[in-house]
């Protein structure tokens, strides 16, 4: 189901969200500790993974081995769906994936090994960069009085209201509009079931349960006279702009002046964060997505030292100053960096 928009709604769309692009800088290095080795190590380290980091992965290699000179590294990158495969065969140290793992490709280790693989976040998903693991944000027209949602909320408009969330939300009334609004139903728009934005949104959103509103219009990508592919976000909100009752998920990239986003919060009482790229930094957006990486570390026993000191790096200030540099994704936080190195010990 699709709606192709005109080149000047996208065009609008575009320029607002360069403009923004450059507004809502934070202090990436703020708190970011810098790698101090913690033993000089030597060896091979097999990389595989990401099609879309090389650039990011030759600067984490340069400027690891300026500290560690005896650390060889052999790397591919045929994209993230070989990334775990390489693991479970054996033919890498250290699969990077682009997105959260789908759990068959988590299964699919433990088939072979009995336990699950170590998976440690290298940078949080990226803001509005098309094919970067960007985050979600909700939308409603522009004449919605709504201003903000909460997950729990989300998960009774999107889902089927069917277990443990509640009765479903299916007026706009349920979600505290009066008046002209409060008996008007609610028309749910969203990518494809079979897109990586659905399936991150029904994981986070619907806790994997599957159970999807069945009245929820998906949109797949479409291509333009030249044969380049138009993310099915344009379709969502373009449909969205024209549906005053209509509620979506989608990305700024597609945005376009008929439409806006909405706050979002965990729970009811909130608070509430809008979306911006200091609150997607911070993980205080609630659907920011975020990279990773992952590595075969059999309970109880150590990580290899190489292996733990290149990825110690890539969580350290220079690591993440390579992520800033690169422009893609969004760096990790201090505490997120933090939380994530306590995984190595």
């Amino acid at each position: 189901m699709k709606r192709i928009l005109t080149c000047a709604v996208l065009v609008s769309a575009c320029c607002t969200v360069f403009a923004q692009s450059h507004l809502d800088e934070p202090d990436y290095l703020k708190d970011a500790k810098p790698y101090v080795p913690k033993q000089n190590v030597s060896g091979t380290i097999r990389v595989w993974g990401n099609n879309y980091i090389p650039a990011l992965m030759k600067q984490w290699e340069d400027g690891f081995s300026k500290y560690q000179p005896a650390v060889q590294f052999e790397t591919q990158l045929p994209g993230t769906e070989a990334a775990l495969a390489a693991l479970y065969a054996n033919t890498a140290d250290l699969t990077f994936v682009g997105r959260e793992a789908y759990p068959a490709e988590v299964n699919a280790f433990k088939g072979r090994f009995g336990y699950a693989p170590t998976e440690i976040q290298i940078s949080s998903g990226s803001f509005a960069t098309p094919h970067k693991t960007f985050a979600l944000m909700v939308f409603v027209h522009k004449d919605n009085p709504l201003a903000h949602i909460s997950m729990l909320q989300l998960a009774r408009i999107f889902g089927c209201g069917c277990d443990n969330e509640g009765k479903p939300i299916r007026t706009w009334g349920q979600v505290g509009l009066t008046g002209a609004w409060a008996d008007k139903p609610m028309h749910v728009y969203g990518y494809s079931f079979e897109t990586g934005m659905a399936g991150y949104f029904q994981r986070v959103v619907l806790h994997d349960t599957h159970k999807w509103n069945d009245q929820l219009k998906e949109f797949d990508n479409g291509r333009d006279a030249k044969g380049e592919v138009i993310n099915a976000g344009v379709y969502v909100l373009g449909a969205l702009a024209k549906d005053p009752y209509g509620i979506a998920y989608a990305n700024v990239l597609y945005a376009n002046p008929d439409v806006k986003t909405l706050a979002l919060g965990e729970t009811d009482a909130g608070p509430f964060a809008e979306p911006t790229r200091t609150n997607a930094w911070l993980r205080k957006y609630p659907l920011t997505r975020y990279t990773t990486v992952f590595l075969n570390r059999a309970p109880g026993q150590p990580v290899d030292p190489k292996v733990k000191e290149f990825v110690r790096y890539i969580l350290s200030r220079e690591g993440i100053q390579a992520v800033v540099s690169d422009g893609a994704y969004l760096p990790l936080n201090s505490v997120v960096a933090g939380q994530q190195l306590r995984k190595l010990e």
